[in-house]
């Protein structure tokens, strides 16, 4: 895995949101690496769609959280919207965004960092970071760029114009040292813009959901109530979720109970009519410790997304998770998927999910268990993270022969000390706060509470 070095990872979820394939690979970096995660940018419009974003402007004084032992996060102010529309926009809003990780980047003394982004709208980000790696007065700047793509972001909805997103992305994709992508259309699609693009795929955190195979494992009372068989769908249900194949099963078996566990993001989802049928149940939203509980309460769970060019692009990180809970899955013949029909089985339309459901319940054994957790065992998020770092070394020991620059890693940084950052102070380009690598890079979790400090307002 890689050591020694500083990370800044512009993100497209808070940290404390639903946990993808951001945080689950930023939280094994921060074992052997300093880390400041850069929070969803959201826009001045976002309050009116999620009430609870009128917290953000909060976030216009700059604060910095630490929630590990060397992952700190930063929470972005709102920023103009239509930045997905107009690059005029989306050029001040990156230029505002990268002050606010100056800030933070001078605070903790990162120097010299690896740029890891998961938005194409970074690329303009890049045009105000990259400058001060080159200026003698500046604590460095970005030495290398990663482009993690996990989604076809121009096929979003909402105020998007795809043929900007598509220039950003390409851009992004032209310009990034390294591009990994999670699914292999997201590959083939972007094929011949740079040397370095390379397919890897989702995984799971296995541990943790196998714990859903523990004979003391108590189902949730919310759950539990409810009769078998049941079916659900465990995450965060958004515009991807097929409310057809939904109401399919629950129309063509009314003994059948169909689950949701997670939060429903308003707006994205017909969420009346799914609460019209009394045999469609929403749970509301759950911490990650207990999810391995209602998983266990399924007998078959359900990748039921919507066949179009968004779900063409993407690889479900819940395909690993039931797995690993030795869950029958049905899904939706999702491309990325395709090469694991038998163990799963899948959907072309929602009028076959309940002939699909049906078999799943009528043919599970323990054999069967047994083959979907063997594969899971083999897809880890110990292992991508693995794959991830042989690349980014890779990349960087390529860069050095190539142009001689010197990347830091702990031997080069001299990373050692115990102080603490200083996060005190007006932001600004410069910063005096200096800071050691602590000796201590063991696994802390998710649960300390965040130590915070804050400047005065950026203007």
């Amino acid at each position: 895995m890689l050591r020694g070095y500083d990370i800044v990872c512009v993100s497209s979820l808070d940290w404390t949101a639903h946990w993808t394939s951001k945080q689950q690979i930023m939280h094994r970096l921060a074992a052997a690496n300093r880390v400041l995660y850069v929070e969803e940018p959201v826009t001045m419009l976002a309050p009116l769609k999620v009430p609870e974003r009128w917290s953000r402007w909060r976030a216009c004084v700059p604060t910095l959280a630490k929630r590990e032992a060397d992952l700190w996060t930063l929470t972005p102010p709102p920023l103009l919207p239509f930045g997905n529309v107009r690059r005029e926009v989306n050029r001040v809003n990156q230029f505002l965004l990268a002050r606010y990780v100056d800030w933070a980047v001078a605070r903790l003394g990162l120097s010299d960092y690896l740029f890891w982004t998961y938005l194409p709208t970074s690329v303009a980000l890049l045009d105000h970071l990259w400058p001060r790696a080159s200026r003698s007065e500046a604590r460095g700047g970005p030495v290398a760029a990663i482009y993690h793509c996990v989604d076809e972001h121009s096929a979003f909805p909402g105020f998007v114009n795809p043929g900007i997103v598509q220039a950003y992305d390409a851009e992004l994709t032209a310009r990034a040292d390294l591009v990994v992508c999670t699914a292999e259309a997201l590959r083939r699609s972007r094929e011949g813009l740079n040397s370095r693009l390379h397919h890897v795929p989702n995984a799971a955190d296995v541990t943790h959901f196998r714990r859903a195979l523990d004979p003391g494992l108590e189902v949730p009372m919310d759950l539990a109530r409810i009769p078998h068989p049941r079916v659900g769908v465990i995450g965060v249900h958004d515009e991807r979720l097929d409310v057809d194949a939904l109401v399919a099963l629950a129309e063509a078996l009314p003994a059948l109970q169909v689950v949701l566990v997670g939060p429903v993001r308003p707006g994205d989802v017909d969420e009346a009519r799914l609460r019209s049928y009394p045999n469609i149940h929403l749970v509301g939203g759950k911490p990650v410790a207990q999810l391995p509980a209602y998983l266990k309460g399924l007998d078959v769970a359900l990748i039921p997304y919507r066949l179009n060019e968004l779900s063409r692009n993407i690889f479900p990180l819940k395909l690993f998770e039931y797995l690993a809970g030795g869950k029958p899955v049905v899904s939706a013949a999702l491309p990325e998927l395709e090469r694991f029909r038998g163990t799963i089985r899948l959907a072309a339309l929602p009028a076959e999910y309940p002939k699909l459901v049906r078999e799943a319940l009528a043919e599970d054994s323990p054999k069967h268990v047994q083959g979907r957790v063997a594969l899971a065992e083999k897809n880890t998020w110990d292992q991508r993270v693995e794959e991830i770092s042989d690349l980014v070394e890779a990349m960087l020991e390529e860069k050095r022969y190539q142009t001689g620059h010197g990347m830091n890693s702990a031997s080069a940084t001299g990373r050692g000390g115990t102080s603490e950052p200083a996060m005190t102070g007006r932001p600004g380009r410069g910063g005096t706060a200096e800071t050691g690598r602590r000796a201590d890079t063991g696994d802390t979790g998710r649960t300390g509470g965040p130590a915070e400090s804050s400047g005065e307002c950026l203007s």
